[in-house]
């Protein structure tokens, strides 16, 4: 049987077969090594690779003339690999896989599952309705890779092509070629342990009486507090800084100082009960808008994909919770459609707009 009519395994286009990955090496010639590894025998690699026997036999000795090192112990039934061998193995496994990874990639057509799928998702945004997204985009992908790190979810990501999609807040400035499809806009809430006696809107003593904790390292947001923050003579000590939601509540849950988060992040902490207490942050434009954010011209169907099951999770699983549990921050949130043949306007840093569709408290 010759080499390219085996089913078992595809053939290589010509090209990638013959890619030099060292002197006196080949994209096949590391398969073929590979596969005696795994095989144990040269009869059986060569089988599984719908070749001879004899080929695969010469090819190992090929490798190992121009590495001038042995691979496999022969005097042992099934061939064990020498140290340097070993060695080698895992890192022609890599090679093997990265070129069949490669080829697949370049064989993918639109109406296919995309080999890779790379998005940055907002820690809130993975913690709730992340997974009912993730499971739809399961079906257009073969692998997902998910980040919900800092520089996971900012705007340079996409345009850096780090990621393809992200899902975030990231108030920096618009950048060129980028496509901004806003899906919710919530405010902010102030939030104090239930212990706090006094109304925690009145930031000025709730500030005196406990630490601000931070959460996150958005500059711009970050940045839009403080100056609010001054502007009614307030300044908090900064004492904490953490970078999740959970550390955050679990703090001030303990009394240890308050916080300002926004409802998608605090929701299931109510429901459950714990011991913090909510109110509307004093300044009501301090808003965020939680938006994907995509390279123009790219994957359109996968941009209204991750919209409409953001919304869709959204409207079927989380406001229904805020609606009972806080009801009167419900009437503060909204979800955004997305346009037919184009994305909603936006404005600076993002922001929509345009087409906000409320959410009905009841």
């Amino acid at each position: 049987m010759s080499e390219d009519a085996t089913p078992s395994v595809p053939a290589r286009p010509e090209q990638l077969g013959r890619l030099a990955v060292g002197s006196g090496l080949s994209a096949r010639s590391l398969e073929i090594f590979v596969a005696v590894a795994r095989a144990g025998t040269m009869s059986a690699a060569a089988q599984h690779l719908g070749l001879t026997q004899p080929a695969v036999s010469q090819m190992i000795g090929q490798i190992e003339r121009a590495l001038d090192i042995q691979l496999f112990d022969r005097s042992r039934r099934p061939l064990t690999l020498t140290l340097q061998g070993a060695a080698l193995l895992e890192p022609a496994r890599a090679v093997v896989s990265g070129i069949d990874r490669f080829e697949k990639a370049l064989s993918w057509s639109p109406n296919e599952q995309m080999p890779l799928l790379r998005i940055g998702m907002l820690n809130s945004f993975a913690e709730t309705i992340g997974p009912a997204v993730l499971a739809r985009l399961r079906k257009v992908a073969t692998q997902l890779k998910i980040d919900s790190g800092f520089s996971a979810t900012r705007v340079r990501a996409v345009t850096d092509r780090e990621f393809d999609f992200v899902i975030t807040t990231d108030e920096s400035p618009a950048l060129p070629g980028i496509q901004v499809v806003p899906v919710m806009t919530e405010p902010f809430l102030v939030v104090a342990p239930a212990s706090y006696p006094a109304d925690p809107q009145a930031l000025k003593p709730l500030s005196e009486a406990l630490d601000l904790i931070r959460f996150g390292r958005d500059p711009f947001m970050n940045t839009r507090f403080d100056q609010t923050l001054r502007a009614w003579g307030i300044s908090p000590n900064h004492r904490y800084q953490m970078d999740t939601q959970a550390a955050v509540l679990e703090m001030v849950a303990a009394g240890i100082g308050w916080t300002i988060l926004p409802p998608l992040s605090v929701y299931r902490a109510i429901a459950r009960g714990e011991p913090i207490r909510v109110a509307p942050y004093p300044e009501p434009s301090m808003q965020r808008v939680m938006m994907v954010i995509a390279r123009e011209g790219e994957g359109p169907h996968l941009l209204r994909l991750i919209h409409d099951a953001a919304t869709e999770a959204l409207e079927g699983k989380v406001l229904p919770v805020i609606r009972e549990v806080l009801p009167e921050i419900a009437e503060l949130i909204t979800l955004h459609g997305l346009a037919a043949e184009s994305p909603p306007a936006v404005g600076a840093g993002g922001r929509p707009v345009a087409g906000r569709r409320p959410v009905s408290p009841d």
